[in-house]
């Protein structure tokens, strides 16, 4: 009863049968009922000629007579008739051939061959049924096989009723998973090919500096110490400059893969401001700069506190790099009834209308950076720590007034 009513296919093949089953039955009943009349016209015939010929020999006999052949005969007259038609061969077990009325009568297969006649428009109505059933297995087959061919343009009917339906619906979901599975690969190996080639392409100028420092230290077995101490140093600043441009690809490889579960918890907001700030302390005291925190008191977050503080070194960093000797950096959290948000305003040269769409991409440096050492990883490696933990971040900026990055995170658990 449940297939009857979720799936149309059933309906159809129920309704039709039914149908043609009552159309055969009445076709059968009229007949049968022809068969029956045509019987019974050769009994009355055969009783007609009985009485005829006795009615000729014995006239007197016709009311006993009449009376057998329209009212029934009694028990003993039945017996008494057999006996006498036994004797030749008239029997009620005798071949139904010999039997006058019926000889000539072929109902048994008259009745064989209007059933096998009747037969034939019932198996054309499955047949016609069955194939709309194959034609819909079919476009499942083709279906498939498209998408076994990375094709994910044909999708299945969602709007069928039943099984068909439901297949259908579920047939289109799997291929749609597949199919953001593939592109998800796809991106991945893009995103790892284009990270192999940075690392590669940010590598290449420090490592030919430091072979150039190496081999003069080689080849000149005699430079004066004070040259030979100035290559030194540089050769450690280009290999601290690149250790850390492979830890901070690494962090932004493994954020932006998705490598990382981050553990949101709850945090007072100031705190880990404090703890960013105190960390670019020797910094701020090499530039005789100074940072002042606004606010933030009473304010929570949900949040990994680890990497949102990475991610605050870094705009702080920023900040401070791009503010000149003895400036002020202003740090504001305040909150509103949607969002908690974190304001980042530096005093430094500003950022170029034309630079600021792009000062998030991995590398990114604008035409007037003046500081030949930035690499433009760390504002991105921010961007992808706040935006993987449901936060946003902004920017605004004017050139010879500063720039200030706004991050704003909605309130309450995400």
């Amino acid at each position: 009863m449940i297939e009857f009513v979720r799936n149309p296919e059933w309906k159809s093949v129920t309704v039709k049968v039914i149908v043609v089953q009552v159309m055969l039955a009445v076709l059968m009943f009229f007949f049968m009922s022809y068969q029956v009349s045509l019987i019974n016209k050769a009994m009355v015939n055969q009783n007609a000629a009985v009485i005829g010929y006795v009615l000729k020999q014995a006239p007197q006999l016709e009311n006993e007579i009449v009376h057998f052949i329209t009212q029934g005969a009694q028990e003993q007259e039945i017996a008494e008739g057999k006996r006498s038609l036994a004797q030749y061969g008239y029997k009620e077990d005798m071949d139904i051939r010999d039997q006058h009325i019926l000889s000539n009568n072929a109902l048994p297969i008259k009745t064989a061959v209007q059933v096998l006649l009747f037969s034939i428009p019932f198996l054309l109505l499955l047949g016609w049924e069955y194939r709309k059933i194959f034609e819909k297995i079919r476009t499942i087959t083709f279906a498939a096989e498209q998408v076994v061919e990375h094709q994910f343009g044909q999708p299945l009917p969602e709007n069928d009723d039943g099984d068909f339906g439901a297949l259908g619906r579920n047939f289109n979901a799997m291929a749609e998973r597949l199919h953001n599975s593939l592109r998800q690969l796809k991106q991945e190996k893009t995103f790892l090919r284009n990270l192999l080639s940075d690392i590669s392409h940010q590598l290449k100028t420090p490592l030919a500096s430091l072979i150039v420092f190496n081999e003069n230290l080689l080849d000149n077995p005699h430079m004066k110490q004070e040259m030979r101490t100035k290559f030194l140093d540089r050769s450690h600043q280009q290999l601290e400059r690149m250790e850390w441009l492979i830890i901070s690809l690494l962090k932004l490889a493994r954020v932006e893969a998705g490598a990382i579960t981050f553990q949101l918890e709850r945090v007072r907001l100031r705190e880990v401001m404090d703890h960013a700030v105190h960390s670019l302390r020797m910094l701020t005291d090499q530039k005789r700069q100074t940072i002042h925190i606004y606010g933030g008191e009473d304010m929570y977050l949900f949040t990994d506190e680890e990497w949102l503080t990475e991610a605050l070194i870094n705009l702080i960093k920023n900040a401070l790099e791009h503010t000149p000797l003895g400036g002020r950096i202003e740090i504001i959290i305040e909150e509103n009834s949607v969002f908690q948000t974190v304001i980042i305003r530096d005093q430094g040269e500003g950022i170029s209308q034309a630079d600021l769409p792009h000062i998030f991409k991995r590398f990114y440096r604008g035409k007037n950076v003046t500081k030949p050492q930035s690499i433009g990883i760390g504002l991105s490696l921010s961007k992808s720590i706040i935006e993987e933990q449901g936060g946003m971040i902004t920017v605004e900026s004017q050139l010879g007034k500063g720039t200030e990055f706004r991050i704003s995170f909605s309130k309450g658990p995400r």
